[in-house]
Formats: structure tokens, C-alpha cells, sequence
């Protein structure tokens, strides 16, 4: 009994996989989708051994024979079936994750930089606060004007001189005295 088979390409746990019963020498061929971003699939003909060969191109321009056909339409047939199946893997085709890591660090790095600057800024202003209100109370306990200088200690020295302290004085008494 006989089974035909056939040629598939198909998307499986993130690898592209190629199951090529038909080629010259039959292969099943598998590659991370994270190495798809970057690569190429190319037919190229070999006239030395008379067959059309499908072949990988990685970014750095390593290629990698996948499979030999006798006939040129046998591989351009496999090459737009993977040229589909990568174009619908939405959301499937994973960035390097080096690369990933290497600009979340980078940003966080500056977001660092920006959280301890404000952090500080936070720091001084509540100081700040802190020391104008602890300072505060006496200026508005006085009426403003501040016990230790020189006028104002002059004025209730002059006021306790001329009339004893406790007795109330009203104030056409107190200006008739100046």
C-alpha cells in the first residue's frame, strides 16, 4: 500500500518546519522563527548536478542548502508556500532577546537617573517646608515683627519702664506718655 505525500510547510511551537518528501533527497528541515527576521529563501539552480536547489540565507550571509529538485517549479513552489506561511505568523516571529534585554536596560538605566533626580528635588522642597514652618510660628506669634532685634527691644524696654507690667494702660494714656 502506497501513501502519496506531499510537500508542507507549516509553523509549529515557534520553528518553521518543512516536511519535502518530494525533493531529491527527502528532508524534514526546522528553524526558530527568531532567526526568520533577518533571513532569506532562494531558489539557485546548479547545472553541474542538473537540479534546482532551495536554499537559506541567514543575516550574515551563511547559506544553507535545504533541499535539491529535479524540477524548478518543485522549489519555487516550496519557497512561496514558506514566503505564506511567514507572512500570516503574526505575532509567532519572536525578537532576539538580547536585544530585547539591551534596550530594557538602557531604558532602565534612565529611568533611574530621572527617578533619583526627583527624588531629590522632593528632599530639598520638603526641607524647605520644614524650615519655614518651624520658623513660622514665632514671626506670626509677635505680629511679625521679631523680638530680638534692636527696634523692638528698645520699644518694650521704654514701655515697661515707664509703667509696670500687668496694669492695663488704655491707649490715650499709653501715646500721652511718649
Amino acid at each position: 500500500m502506497t501513501t502519496a505525500t506531499t510537500s508542507s510547510v507549516k509553523i509549529v511551537d515557534g520553528k518553521l518546519i518543512m516536511s519535502l518528501p518530494e525533493a531529491q533527497t527527502p528532508v524534514v528541515w526546522q528553524m526558530d522563527l527568531e532567526k526568520a527576521q533577518a533571513a532569506s529563501f532562494t531558489v539557485s539552480e546548479d547545472k553541474k548536478e542538473k537540479n534546482f536547489k532551495l536554499i537559506f540565507k541567514d543575516q550574515d550571509g551563511k547559506t544553507d542548502e535545504i533541499a535539491p529538485f529535479d524540477e524548478k517549479q518543485g522549489a519555487v513552489d516550496i519557497l512561496m508556500q514558506t514566503s505564506s506561511i511567514l507572512q500570516n505568523a503574526h505575532g509567532q516571529i519572536k525578537p532576539n532577546s538580547n536585544t530585547t534585554t539591551i534596550i530594557t536596560n538602557d531604558n532602565n538605566k534612565k529611568n533611574d537617573k530621572v527617578s533619583a533626580i526627583l527624588a531629590l528635588a522632593l528632599v530639598v522642597v520638603l526641607i524647605t517646608i520644614w524650615t519655614m514652618s518651624a520658623t513660622g510660628p514665632d514671626r506670626i506669634g509677635t505680629g511679625g515683627v521679631d523680638p530680638n532685634s534692636a527696634t523692638s527691644t528698645s520699644v518694650f524696654n521704654n514701655a515697661s519702664s515707664r509703667e509696670s507690667s500687668g496694669v492695663a494702660v488704655s491707649a490715650d494714656d499709653f501715646l500721652s506718655n511718649r
